[in-house]
């Protein structure tokens, strides 16, 4: 029963790992650490008694599941039901990842000739762990996207694909037992070893493949977003500047009638002609420039819309021309802000936006500010938003919180005030 509980305990462990470094969720914070893990332990190991004793399969698997449900609540920030959906398809998963390797232990064991039959669960449950912190690793190295950006279709091709895999390798075995009087037994099970082997390369590759895929997908669309907005600033200081060439032709003629109405004393008519000047010159409209091409593009563009929408919208400072961020960063950072920020000010009674750009020789910092509409529920401030998430900003924050974590930077929220506040410092390396 010791070494079932110890399993069991592992076999949990690996059910976190899988939330921290394939999903990322976010872990909540406690103080006494020491004692949320006795208490995790303790109902782990309560849960695994009775599984033990209960001899009913549905009830065991019932129960395992909402166990590891209400441990990850208590440990995470993610939503129930984002909880929930992981919880069942990681079991799944795992569940056809120790068949697997529960297999390779038993081929192993033979080659050997060691019999460890008593020992055969512990010993999945630590090679698996350890199979899936290695993966993980990995998988981090080369890549920042969550599996929940993967995809359900995607999610469960993979799942299908395990699944198969974990059907060919139980064929193995039970042909394997009808093969075990051969002359060349080890060989042949060495050879099974190598496919069980080769098919956790292929798995751990499919994983990196969907990720692989899915940020492609995310930065074409992001690319063409941004050409797309930089083509329109450049149309739109097109006509700014024909407009302004138009203008500058006719002054002459302007200044001319001008000075006529001033010698014939119309004054009246003076002050109804500059007027009209003055508001022929607001249709040319603002430039709003922090002297960084790539950004004065995205910026002008929700500079256009904040206008259209009534909300006040006030830019200062500069931005690096030359500095160590991408073009594709760089219009992930400042798309993702003010959209967020001119969707919040548009529900407000404010509807204010700042953005700040600031830098020295080793340091960029970029500050918006917003306002938006809170509401109190249970004594715990929240804000509104129309998008279909019950988050405020959703995957844009995550989108950047990545872009940011590519550099090294750092990425604040605050509110204050009925104001929203992000802050993002990176480093200036030219």
């Amino acid at each position: 029963m010791l070494i079932n509980i110890i399993a069991d305990i592992i076999h949990f462990l690996k059910i976190f790992l899988v939330c921290d470094m394939y999903f990322f969720f976010e872990r909540k914070r406690f103080r006494h650490k020491w004692i949320m893990l006795t208490l995790t332990n303790t109902i782990v190991a309560g849960m695994s008694v009775f599984v033990y004793m209960y001899d009913n399969y549905f009830i065991e698997a019932l129960i395992y599941t909402l166990t590891i449900i209400l441990l990850l609540c208590i440990f995470y920030k993610e939503a129930i039901y984002t909880i929930v959906i992981t919880t069942i398809w990681t079991i799944f998963a795992l569940s056809m990842i120790d068949t697997m390797v529960a297999v390779l232990f038993d081929m192993f064991m033979k080659i050997l000739d060691v019999n460890v039959d008593f020992l055969s669960n512990l010993a999945v449950a630590i090679i698996s762990i350890v199979l899936i912190y290695v993966v993980g690793r990995i998988y981090r190295k080369y890549t920042s996207a969550t599996l929940k950006k993967v995809g359900i279709p995607n999610l469960m091709g993979f799942t299908v694909l395990l699944a198969i895999d974990t059907v060919v390798v139980t064929i193995i075995t039970v042909m394997n037992a009808k093969f075990e009087t051969m002359r060349y037994t080890n060989i042949y099970l060495l050879a099974i070893v190598f496919v069980i082997l080769g098919i956790f390369i292929q798995v751990a590759s499919v994983i990196l493949l969907f990720t692989q895929r899915n940020v492609y997908k995310e930065k074409e669309e992001l690319t063409d977003k941004y050409l797309n907005e930089q083509t329109l600033h450049y149309e739109y200081l097109e006509n700014r500047e024909r407009e302004t060439k138009k203008f500058r032709h006719d002054l002459r003629s302007h200044m001319e009638l001008i000075s006529h109405l001033a010698k014939s004393r119309e004054y009246d008519k003076i002050d109804e002609y500059i007027e009209q000047m003055h508001e022929r010159i607001d249709t040319f409209g603002n430039v709003i420039t922090v002297h960084n091409s790539i950004v004065d593009a995205i910026i002008n563009q929700y500079y256009t819309r904040a206008e259209q929408s009534g909300i006040t919208m006030e830019v200062k400072g500069r931005f690096p021309l030359d500095c160590n961020i991408d073009t594709y960063d760089l219009c992930t950072i400042f798309s993702n802000v003010l959209s967020n920020a001119l969707e919040a000010a548009r529900e407000t009674e404010e509807k204010y936006i700042f953005v700040e750009c600031g830098y020295t020789d080793k340091s960029i910092i970029i500050i918006v500010k917003n306002s938006f509409d809170v509401q109190t529920k249970n004594g715990n401030a929240q804000w509104r938003t129309r998008k279909g998430n019950t988050d405020y900003h959703g995957y844009g924050l995550e989108n950047i919180q990545d872009s940011v974590e590519r550099y090294n930077g750092v990425f604040d929220i605050e509110t204050d005030d009925k104001m929203f506040t992000v802050k993002i410092l990176f480093r200036n390396r030219k």
